[in-house]
């Protein structure tokens, strides 16, 4: 029993530093700040910890470049707790008993690439090129609006969100690109139309 209400406390601890967290970040939206890339996607990582141990999802953090951005820390952590949540069910709903889920950050010439990888579910080719479509999606509890408000960010960032498959049961690649130079703010006076290529990609 000791030990039991040993975990309890550690668990309760864990939700309030997660909601502290999602608080500060809630605070500060709209407002660019000059973050580590790597501290970002490990508070991302953090918000969702309890939800990739229970699923005894594998995580291996491969950061090969570690930048600092000015950015909108809000707007990207919402993408990036997107598309690990994506992850992590595409993981349950995949036939591999064991989940890997390999978060990979790179330099792509004036970019920083975040990529996040999965073994699970995959996805069929035809729907690479309506993912990121507003209210599109494939699960029975999805809304089909993380993907699509995704890829308006990133575009708003001056960046790309592209997703990537060889097909069903054969895992997935979500890449986020973000600009090293801060850009200005894309004019939202309506919304950036989205051209999707074969790839999965977001023009």
């Amino acid at each position: 029993m000791t030990g039991e209400l040993g975990h309890l406390c550690k668990n309760i601890e864990h939700i309030k530093e997660i909601v502290a967290m999602q608080q500060s970040f809630a605070q500060v939206s709209g407002v660019a700040e000059t973050i580590s890339v790597t501290e970002l996607v490990d508070d991302a990582l953090r918000i969702n910890a309890s939800a990739l141990t229970r699923h005894s999802v594998d995580l291996v953090r491969d950061y090969q470049f570690k930048p600092t951005l000015t950015i909108d820390r809000h707007k990207v952590m919402q993408i990036f707790v997107n598309l690990i949540r994506n992850a992590k069910n595409a993981c349950d709903e995949g036939t591999d008993i064991n989940k890997k889920m390999i978060v990979r950050i790179t330099r792509q010439e004036q970019y920083v690439r975040i990529a996040i990888i999965d073994n699970g579910v995959g996805i069929l080719a035809e729907n690479l090129t309506r993912i990121f479509a507003h209210g599109f999606t494939t699960r029975k509890e999805g809304h089909g609006f993380g993907l699509h408000s995704g890829a308006l960010v990133a575009r708003e960032l001056g960046g790309s969100l592209v997703a990537h498959s060889e097909g069903p049961g054969l895992g997935a690649t979500f890449t986020l690109d973000l600009p090293l130079i801060s850009n200005e703010p894309a004019n939202n006076d309506d919304e950036p139309q989205l051209t999707t290529a074969t790839n999965g990609t977001v023009l």
